[in-house]
């Protein structure tokens, strides 16, 4: 009897295991169908379908930085093809004896000497680059991609003070620096330097107060060099005169800045048009001592397709013709027919870099090269690199 209860049971519980999920309406799950499109199938159509975003060409830091350049500076000159020099930028509308770094002004930061201009050109060509003065085109810029508060070699005496653009030849080096072997390695002569009376030194309007240039042999007799530009952590600090020994010869001071290098080119230009409502500039603009540049970081633009906020496209891989300063006779022009008339320039006879020597009487040319000899002694780059920067000794009122 009680086997067949034992029974009844199982038959009742095995019963109910198996009406419970019909009661529930639960079905039998159906065989999945084929899809009708395969993974094999995707990718043989993925090269047919257009992509809804445009991909960003890519492009090295210098490439970036040449196509930069080269957008920026155009309304504001021409690009030359200059013998050893590559592609070079010469500037519009200037007299004939002008010089970069005379337009502006000078003012002290945390970055030394720096050079505040009053060219549209100016917040690109005195930040970045070197300049070479060219037999029958004048000075011309040389793109280079470190940037710096200026790029300049200096002279000091008693009663003045003098800069001078450096050339090409002038690589930087965050180990050596640029010492006051400078004017030796460099061949730098006096009348590629500039001079003004060290109580003049703080004007607004440097290019007024210049002396003649038939003085700057005389000046660089009465000067000594006294360069440094140094590596100060990822950025340069351009040491020249000490800020302290000029503040006290020049009335009412010298301006401290503080300098806002804006990595972002259509931040830049926002805060550009706020400060003086221009178009597409480069000016160096202060407000409220403070100096605002572009300073873009070449590899890693955050976004090139905005770029062109500033009347350009950075993207763009067209190549542009350029002039070549060939070696035909003056007053000749490259052969390019399809060159615009306007970009047609005439050719010197042959590319000849201007050191400055040049018109320096013999004799006289012979005895300020002694001087400068001596000035250096046997320090070269290997065994005196730059001073390092000492914010105690540099920076004693900079905020």
């Amino acid at each position: 009897m009680k086997f067949l209860t034992t029974a009844i049971l199982l038959v009742f519980l095995s019963f109910q295991a198996w009406a419970v999920p019909a009661s529930k309406g639960a079905k039998a799950p159906k065989a999945p169908k084929e899809p009708k499109t395969t993974a094999a199938n995707l990718v043989e159509q993925e090269g047919a379908m257009p992509s809804p975003i445009k991909p960003l060409a890519t492009a090295s830091a210098a490439e970036m930085a040449s196509r930069f350049f080269f957008e920026a500076l155009r309304p504001y000159g021409e690009w030359l093809e200059i013998g050893q020099f590559g592609r070079c930028w010469r500037p519009a509308g200037v007299g004939e004896r002008w010089a970069p770094y005379t337009v502006g002004s000078w003012a002290y930061s945390r970055l030394g000497w720096t050079w505040v201009s009053q060219e549209d050109f100016g917040g690109i060509v005195y930040h970045y680059g070197r300049w070479c003065r060219v037999d029958g085109a004048g000075w011309c810029w040389v793109p280079d991609l470190e940037w710096a508060a200026s790029w300049v070699s200096w002279r000091y005496g008693p009663e003045l003070v003098g800069w001078a653009p450096l050339p090409p030849k002038a690589k930087w080096n965050p180990q050596s620096g640029i010492g006051i072997w400078a004017d030796r390695d460099f061949e730098t002569g006096p009348e590629n330097y500039v001079f003004c009376p060290i109580s003049a030194f703080a004007d607004t309007q440097l290019s007024e107060v210049l002396y003649p240039q038939s003085a700057h042999a005389i000046c660089f007799q009465r000067s000594v060099s006294i360069t440094n530009l140094a590596a100060s952590g990822k950025s340069v600090f351009c040491g020249g005169p000490a800020y302290n020994w000029a503040a006290a010869r020049v009335k009412g001071g010298i301006p401290v800045i503080r300098v806002v290098k804006e990595r972002s080119l259509v931040k830049f230009r926002e805060q550009l048009n706020e400060a003086v409502g221009v178009a597409v500039s480069f000016k160096s603009v202060v407000k409220e001592d403070r100096l605002t540049t572009v300073a873009p970081e070449w590899g890693v633009l955050a976004d090139p397709r905005r770029a062109d906020a500033l009347g350009f496209d950075v993207e763009t891989t067209e190549p542009v013709k350029v002039p070549k300063w060939s070696e035909a006779g003056p007053g000749e022009v490259p052969s390019d027919a399809n060159e615009p008339a306007a970009g047609r320039v005439a050719a010197p006879k042959a590319v000849v870099s201007l050191t400055g020597w040049e018109r320096v009487p013999e004799g006289l040319r012979k005895a300020l090269k002694l001087k400068v000899s001596k000035e250096v002694g046997g320090l070269t780059s290997a065994n005196t690199p730059a001073v390092p920067f000492d914010p105690e000794r540099d920076l004693p009122t900079v905020r």
